[in-house]
């Protein structure tokens, strides 16, 4: 249907600007095109791997992306292959590059992770995308991510002897992380923050959690990462639950990646080994959340008070039972919360186009 859609609209307008909205998270890399009944969205893990040999067979999935770089504004990767998301990991399990390593990463290979989503997309000749990008301090970082992203990039997705694709990008805004979250919150019916009032958010990603505090309008007064980690230090620690160690009999800890999906899938099995690991989620949810949240209220205190809206997003919030526990504090969870940021960012892209670009 999306195929469909897309050369429909080909037939229709050459090679139409599409707005975008791009999320590049440490954890993973959240892409939405276009809007309506043709709306696309992406997701891919934030990791990396360059290949430097033959792949002894062509790999593919919806989270993850090939591509070769043969010419373009990006003369540093002429001639360079790369594996992003879902096949990075199945290529190099322990030596692919996360980006959840080091926050500058983000923006070094935030070209790669975006044209690693474009790949998993039905094959287009050329691609002319207006982005909104958000990145975490948005002043240091603005123009070197455009820099890095701004340009053509002709590749070729799936195996350099493929046909090749145009990829116009136009970067339109850069914008601090949760911009377009707190967006997001105003566009629902009924609001989710009171435009007129301070509002407390949290995110809570894969390797961070987030407060911000956002005056009446939208403009960042305060923003601090908390010191403990973010999703993946409840991941770990059930990867590491004594339970599962020995019901997998290797010693080693479970595989992370493994667990993800099981949460997400919402029936906590450990792949395809009969082993449900439900009730140890469930022993360690409540710590995590609760020492999140503590540490949360102590960096938000001179705010709380007078705030009007306080709200819960990232990809943590819809992870089982933590919405209610949230509820219990006081907190709203957004829907939608792990994509929340890019649909924002989409819509931001999307007025700006229909207002010539400004």
């Amino acid at each position: 249907m999306i195929a469909s859609q897309l050369a429909q609209a080909e037939s229709i307008h050459d090679c139409p600007i599409i707005p975008v909205g791009v999320d590049s998270g440490a954890g993973l890399v959240k892409l939405i095109l276009g809007s309506g009944s043709s709306q696309i969205r992406v997701r891919t893990n934030s990791k990396i791997v360059e290949i430097r040999e033959e792949l002894h067979d062509n790999l593919a999935s919806p989270e993850g992306g090939h591509f070769f770089y043969h010419s373009g504004d990006r003369q540093d990767l002429v001639d360079r292959e790369f594996l992003t998301g879902t096949l990075a990991n199945w290529k190099a399990p322990t030596t692919h590059i996360k980006l959840s390593d080091d926050p500058a990463l983000k923006v070094e290979y935030s070209l790669h992770t975006l044209l690693g989503a474009i790949a998993t997309l039905p094959y287009r000749k050329e691609w002319n995308l207006h982005l909104i990008l958000s990145i975490h301090n948005a002043k240091i970082f603005r123009d070197l991510l455009n820099q890095k992203v701004s340009g053509s990039h002709h590749v070729s997705f799936g195996g350099k002897n493929n046909s090749t694709s145009q990829v116009n990008l136009t970067v339109g805004r850069v914008l601090p992380e949760g911009a377009g979250s707190y967006s997001y919150c105003l566009s629902v019916n009924p609001p989710l923050i009171d435009r007129t009032g301070t509002a407390i958010a949290l995110d809570f990603g894969t390797s961070t959690i987030i407060c911000t505090i956002f005056a009446p309008g939208g403009s960042i007064v305060h923003r601090q990462v908390l010191e403990v980690g973010g999703c993946i230090d409840l991941l770990s620690a059930i990867a590491t639950d004594t339970e599962l160690i020995q019901f997998l009999g290797s010693g080693k800890a479970g595989s992370i990646e493994t667990i993800r999906q099981g949460i997400e899938a919402t029936t906590f099995q450990y792949g395809t080994r009969d082993f449900n690991f439900k009730s140890i989620y469930a022993r360690y949810l409540k710590t995590w959340l609760k020492d999140r949240i503590r540490l949360a209220f102590k960096e938000v205190q001179e705010w709380r008070d007078s705030a009007q809206s306080f709200v819960a997003w990232g990809g943590g919030v819809e992870m089982p039972g933590v919405s209610k526990l949230l509820q219990a504090q006081g907190i709203t969870a957004v829907p939608d919360g792990c994509w929340a940021n890019a649909i924002g960012l989409q819509r931001m892209s999307s007025g700006i186009l229909s207002r010539g670009g400004k």
